[in-house]
């Protein structure tokens, strides 16, 4: 370590003398003719210059000591355990609530006439008994028990929720959706009724072959859907369903495809003969018609 001081230059004394010395010298000249060249005025130094002092320092550290590389890594490996930690309590408890959310919710549930629809009593027991299970292990294990097992608690129960919120599902919808297909059914009949008697069955072409086609598919969908509704109506709600509104959608959206080819072949076969029939005679044109050449002469006087 060093220190700098500003202190009054030495040189100053030198510079007086000499200056005082030029003054002589300049005075003498003034006197003698033929004295020699008078050198230059000496130029004054800086008033102060920096001085630096060497400083011997006894260095003295104060709170803790120095940690070294080991005791640094350890820290940081502690840090991260920690971080880990908290993200894993987060996580547990964030599982731990959605278990106990679902435990209360199937409770609420499980007398509801929906449900009570779409199960049997022995389905309803089980359900029960695996609800009390699971709020049992919650409260001997919720703040200890990993994730993983939290989430198969979980799991099981949803596996006993989900075929009974969809049998409840498809018993609510399964009616509106059959109807929709039958109706659908039924427009398609009446589309393909109204081509056959518009058209002799030698002017149905090109439409024929389609509509062919969407006769057999609306057969085989009708029996389709007469077979698995009968099929439906001989299980008991609380059965797995044997027809499911995402066939049902399917069916119909089959149909109003075949109708739709149908449609567009029927109207371009419509456009062309329209284009290609003769076109009616307007009464403006009649009158601009020239007169036949065989139109008697209109009477008059002989020429003189």
């Amino acid at each position: 370590a060093e220190a700098r001081f500003n202190v009054s230059n030495p040189a100053l004394a030198e510079f007086a003398a000499d200056a005082a010395a030029w003054d002589a010298e300049s005075a003498a000249r003034d006197s003698e003719s033929d004295a020699a060249p008078l050198r230059a005025r000496p130029t004054p130094p800086p008033a102060t210059v920096v001085e630096t002092v060497a400083l011997a320092l006894d260095v003295t550290r104060h709170g803790p000591p120095r940690m070294s590389d080991a005791a640094r890594e350890h820290a940081r490996d502690l840090l991260r355990r920690m971080d880990a930690d908290d993200a894993a309590r987060v996580a547990r408890s964030g599982a731990a609530n959605q278990l106990e959310s679902l435990v209360y919710h199937l409770r609420d549930i499980a007398d509801d006439d929906d449900v009570a629809a779409v199960t049997t009593p022995a389905q309803r027991a089980a359900l029960a008994r695996a609800l009390d299970a699971a709020a049992d292990w919650l409260d001997a294990n919720a703040e200890l028990a990993p994730v993983a097992e939290i989430e198969r608690q979980i799991a099981e129960l949803r596996a006993l929720e989900e075929p009974i919120a969809f049998r409840a599902a498809q018993l609510a919808t399964r009616p509106a959706r059959i109807a929709a297909l039958r109706a659908a059914i039924a427009q398609a009949e009446d589309f393909a009724a109204q081509l056959r008697d518009q058209y002799a069955p030698k002017d149905l072409e090109p439409v024929a072959r389609a509509l062919e086609a969407l006769e057999d598919s609306l057969d085989s969908t009708l029996a389709w859907l007469d077979a698995l509704v009968a099929k439906q109506d001989a299980l008991a709600p609380s059965d797995d369903p044997a027809l499911t509104t995402n066939d049902l959608d399917a069916k119909a959206r089959a149909v109003e495809r075949s109708l739709a080819e149908v449609a567009a072949i029927a109207i371009k076969k419509a456009s062309a003969e329209s284009a290609s029939a003769p076109q009616p005679e307007t009464a403006a044109e009649s009158e601009l018609e020239p007169e036949s050449e065989h139109t008697a002469p209109a009477a008059g006087h002989d020429e003189l």
